[in-house]
């Protein structure tokens, strides 16, 4: 498996010229930028993985529809769609993906990981069935399509499978959600 090398960030999300390995880029804690993909279906059900049980971060848990670092040289649009490709087999070269806003989050998983990054969250509706997911089982154990308020109580469920990172972002998502009518 080839070594994923991400660009290490500045305080204001700029590139400093330093690379490393995504496992160094944790356990130093350097700042570096990733893709968050919300996909939704024509039902605006939002589409939920199970992470496998191999990954460093939040194993057998649920997450949103696709996570993933952008890599040295590559900017956040493109790592959008190879993230689709790789994660869930979607090609989404010709389908409009929205960009709806960033932010900085710092979470201190362990001692090997510390993860403090730019996350650039996207919104992608999309009329696909769990039939057109073609996910890789190194990343994603399911795929599963939840309403939109199941999943909000997901993230508010003490007892839930969810990935708690996600509740930061979600204020912000809610208001496009009602912005779009689909909330």
């Amino acid at each position: 498996m080839m070594t994923d090398l991400i660009d290490v960030l500045d305080e204001a999300g700029l590139r400093t010229g330093e690379v490393l390995p995504r496992t160094e880029i944790h356990r130093l804690g350097k700042r570096h930028r990733a893709v968050r993909i919300y996909l939704f279906n024509a039902r605006n059900e939002l589409l939920l993985q199970r992470r496998a049980s191999t990954v460093d971060h939040a194993p057998n848990v649920f997450s949103i529809s696709v996570v993933g670092h952008v890599n040295a040289g590559e900017y956040s649009a493109l790592t959008v769609r190879r993230e689709l490709a790789e994660e869930l087999g979607v090609d989404a070269a010709h389908r409009p993906i929205d960009f709806l806003f960033s932010y900085y989050q710092e979470a201190i998983l362990n001692d090997t990981y510390i993860d403090r990054q730019f996350n650039d969250i996207y919104m992608l509706r999309a009329d696909l069935d769990l039939a057109d997911f073609h996910v890789d089982s190194r990343e994603v154990a399911e795929v599963k399509f939840v309403p939109f308020v199941e999943f909000l109580a997901m993230l508010e469920d003490a007892s839930s499978v969810m990935a708690r990172v996600y509740g930061q972002e979600c204020r912000d998502l809610v208001y496009f959600m009602e912005k779009s009518g689909a909330g």
